[in-house]
């Protein structure tokens, strides 16, 4: 029984980052914004990237699951979403940005 509800708790981590990084990024839209010189449609590409990029990687999931066991993708995904948050500290252009939080949005997707 503890290990089912460690398991689930380790899971439902991929939901808690993905509601993170929604809630974070209106804020910091203020200070990237005049950083980067985004327009709208750039301001939106930022916030829409992680979305696209957790559709991509909610779609391959199942089969990187079953061929490498949930253990492993949660593991992997963790490693993913750690070099997209590197990425998205370190981004020196607005595209190393969108990049960046896509590679996050592919960890938030997998681990979902």
């Amino acid at each position: 029984m503890r290990n089912v509800i460690l398991t689930a708790a380790i899971a439902g981590l991929g939901g808690l980052l993905f509601g993170y990084d929604t809630g974070v990024i209106a804020s910091a839209l203020l200070f990237i914004e005049p950083d980067f010189g985004l327009s709208s449609f750039g301001s939106g590409l930022v916030v829409a990237a992680v979305p696209i990029g957790a559709v991509a990687g909610a779609a391959g999931a199942g089969r990187l699951s079953d061929r490498y066991g949930r253990r492993l993708l949660i593991i992997g995904s963790a490693v993913v979403f750690i070099v997209g948050a590197l990425g998205s500290a370190a981004a020196d252009s607005e595209a190393v940005l969108v990049v960046s939080r896509v590679v996050v949005g592919i960890a938030i997707g997998l681990a979902s």
